[in-house]
């Protein structure tokens, strides 16, 4: 029994002993990773912005700044508040050990500029309006257009290469546009468009001698006013 007991307290204090070697062995390395990644080699020492075109570069910078000095372990891009400059989507950074990094700027992506009640803007393929300067904008918004025909215009904008030389209005129902001084009415919706804007081109135009105005409003329908 006494054998027993005294076995019992050896296997006791050899777990106890190996328990006690492990943490200690774990805390030695968890201080030696730390001391390794705190190590002044591992301090951002500089950082190289790609991607930039419409976004702000002083913003740009601003927001990169703080990563100056951090741990390049620590860095990442949680830390970058991008909202401050309307034009870039999202960052990413690409860490070039031991010190250095590369932050890529991602862009919204411009579609066309326009001129609205309250100023000039560019519209991006998500429907955003960014403050703009007024130059190369031949596209006018009413007020009353809605925010879903605004969304489709752009779609319709972005897939057809005849309209990027017209001059355009955007109304609250419908659009205009000028193609060599006669007006065409057209409808917030793609497919439409499309197909009456491909006959308007393959049939209409030959047909009329002179057209004041094409209306295309209606589904599936073209109403002309000219001279055949």
């Amino acid at each position: 029994m006494a054998k027993n007991k005294k076995g019992f307290l050896k296997f006791i204090f050899v777990t106890i002993l190996a328990a006690g070697t492990v943490g200690a062995s774990a805390y030695g390395i968890s201080v030696g990773k730390k001391a390794f990644q705190d190590s002044s080699y591992f301090r951002v020492k500089s950082v190289n912005v790609k991607g930039l075109i419409k976004a702000d570069g002083k913003k740009v910078e601003k927001m990169i700044k703080s990563m100056v000095g951090q741990s390049i372990f620590d860095v990442n891009t949680a830390s970058i508040n991008y909202q401050e400059d309307s034009w870039v989507e999202r960052m990413e950074i690409r860490k070039v050990f031991p010190d250095k990094l590369d932050v890529v700027v991602f862009e919204k992506r411009p579609v066309f500029k326009l001129k609205y009640t309250k100023g000039c803007f560019t519209a991006t393929s998500t429907g955003l309006m960014i403050k703009d300067s007024c130059d190369g904008a031949r596209i006018k918004m009413d007020a009353g257009v809605k925010e879903e025909d605004f969304k489709e215009f752009i779609k319709i904008y972005q897939n057809a290469e005849y309209l990027k030389d017209r001059d355009i209005d955007l109304k609250q129902f419908y659009f205009t546009m000028n193609d060599n001084g006669t007006t065409l009415m057209a409808p917030y919706k793609q497919e439409d468009f499309s197909s009456l804007y491909g006959t308007y081109e393959r049939t209409v135009k030959k047909r009329y001698k002179t057209i004041e105005y094409v209306d295309m409003r209606i589904p599936a329908k073209i109403y002309v006013k000219g001279v055949m």
